[in-house]
């Protein structure tokens, strides 16, 4: 394995207080004496597409390179001594196995937990600054996990516990990548020191049976790729097992404090979005005979008390295998994502109640949708007309004052028949 040199932080290092300009055109600031070189320039002119539309589902292609960690203490203000962050001086050794286990560990917690994010520059985190300069070649694994380790520790507060933090080179579909996770230490372990090639570093050991226990101990995890250098600023990845508050959000110190970002798209908007396309495409897209089942799976997705939504879960779970690639299709062509997202049905609660069902004729039938598996059933006949049965009992028969309908209904010589009364 190719050792890293050494490039080590005081532990009282002050995290960079200006951010440097990222911006297409303009060379970013420098940073301890490295500048950015023609290649690299080349290399961020054409990153274009934006990691929502180019990385999107490609977490199965991460690939862990090499990895350093670092010990963070816990940091209470109020105490008079401040504990000092203990950083490894030289990257891990990763056995075949081990590196194999944490690609498997960490890709299924990014698919099962990340948000995609976006750079906040409000947040004031230098952060995105780290990472750039890593992403375009100016700083080494060694050397800005080390920034990262501290400005995580500035983040916390006196209610985070001690942990660690790895940080790792990667390859995210063949594009160079940076991850950090945030681990807890188990209790009454410690990480062994161990010395290689004069260089200080912690013993592998420790932490594999901290990451490939089935009771693991990773709770926060974020992940930046060079693809997601855009114009806005940068965008990557955030995932968090510890989800907090009544709408279980990221952890405000991780997010902003420390990734100095925000959710690229509002739960709300992703919620409504969904809805909007799912619906679109069971009334046109789906088989007749299925569009009712589909369309109640729908509601009733929506209205469980879940704080999150997977679109692919729901089409495996929900809809004929057949269904399931053009469900999904349609859903990122209207750019609501297919993996995991946080849900808030606040713009379209007073939608998932009833279900409609429109004739050509003019007629439509609105039912609650409890009770609709029970009171009504639809015949379809093959030559693509349907008979509905409504179970129950009239309580009710007056005129209605509705809404233009879709489509006139037509009398047998091709005039507009009178007014056809709705069910």
């Amino acid at each position: 394995m190719p050792q890293q040199s050494p490039d080590m932080c005081s532990a009282s290092r002050p995290a960079a207080s200006v951010h440097a300009e990222r911006r297409y055109g303009r060379a970013p600031a420098p940073t301890a004496g490295r500048h950015l070189g023609a290649d690299d320039a080349q290399r961020m002119s054409v990153r274009s597409i934006t990691c929502g539309v180019r990385m999107s589902g490609d977490f199965a292609q991460l690939v862990v390179e090499e990895a350093i960690f670092h010990l963070v203490p816990q940091h209470r203000r109020s105490d008079p001594v401040q504990p000092e962050v203990q950083l490894s001086e030289a990257v891990c050794q990763l056995t075949d196995d081990v590196r194999t286990a944490l690609q498997a560990n960490f890709r299924g917690f990014l698919a099962s937990l990340g948000r995609e994010i976006v750079e906040e520059p409000e947040a004031k985190s230098a952060l995105p600054d780290y990472v750039h300069e890593y992403l375009t070649h100016k700083r080494d694994l060694v050397d800005v996990s080390g920034d990262l380790a501290h400005l995580l520790w500035n983040s916390q507060t006196g209610n985070n516990p001690s942990g660690l933090l790895l940080v790792a080179s990667a390859r995210l579909a063949g594009e160079r990548a940076l991850l950090m996770v945030k681990l807890e230490q188990e209790a009454g372990m410690q990480a062994k020191e161990t010395v290689i090639d004069g260089l200080r570093t912690f013993d592998m050991r420790y932490f594999a049976d901290l990451l490939m226990t089935e009771n693991n101990k990773v709770y926060k995890a974020a992940l930046f790729s060079a693809a997601g250098i855009t114009e806005a600023g940068l965008e990557g990845w955030a995932a968090d097992k510890q989800l907090s508050g009544s709408n279980k959000a990221i952890a405000t110190f991780f997010l902003q404090a420390f990734l100095g970002c925000r959710q690229k798209k509002d739960p709300r908007e992703l919620t409504k979005g969904f809805h909007n396309a799912a619906v679109d495409w069971v009334d046109n897209h789906a088989v007749a005979d299925r569009r009712i089942r589909y369309l109640m799976a729908v509601l009733v997705e929506l209205q469980r008390a879940s704080p999150t939504l997977d679109p692919t879960g729901f089409a495996a779970d929900h809809l004929d295998l057949y269904d399931q690639d053009s469900f999904l299709e349609f859903l990122s062509g209207h750019n609501v994502p297919v993996r995991v997202f946080d849900k808030d049905t606040a713009d379209i609660d007073n939608r998932l109640n009833q279900l409609r069902l429109g004739f050509d004729s003019g007629i439509f039938i609105v039912a609650p949708v409890e009770t609709v598996r029970e009171d009504i059933t639809v015949e379809d006949h093959d030559d693509g007309t349907s008979t509905v049965t409504i179970d129950g009992v009239i309580t009710s028969t007056r005129s209605y004052a509705g809404g233009r309908r879709k489509k006139d209904a037509r009398s047998a010589d091709g005039s507009a028949a009178p007014d056809t009364p709705s069910a």
